[in-house]
């Protein structure tokens, strides 16, 4: 496995042009040992539009009269709710640290 040191310095001789013609820059995917963060991104926003979809389909049965149970309604209503809100806020926290970046002075 690559030590964070290692990436810092390939990606830093990079940038300056001073890799050898043999060298390789490092794997992503096997310095992290792990999904990409815009992977993990996407597969939990999915999670939030499958957990809404999960809610209204239980909204929707016990209109119509084949869900009897308002507490699991209920309970899966403000789970949905709860993740969005979770959502949202790691959306502005990203945004706020994206702006702040943007007004770094180089």
């Amino acid at each position: 496995m690559i030590k964070a040191a290692q990436l810092q310095r390939a990606r830093t001789a990079a940038l300056q042009g001073q890799l050898d013609d043999g060298d390789e820059l490092p794997n992503l995917e096997e310095a992290t040992g792990g999904p990409s963060f815009g992977d993990t991104l996407e597969r939990e926003i999915d999670r939030v539009d499958k957990s809404q979809e999960v809610a209204n389909e239980k909204v929707s049965a016990f209109v119509a009269g084949e869900e009897q149970n308002l507490h699991e309604v209920m309970i899966s209503m403000n789970q949905a709710k709860l993740k969005f809100e979770l959502m949202s806020e790691v959306r502005n926290r990203g945004l706020e640290a994206y702006q702040k970046l943007m007004q770094t002075q180089v």
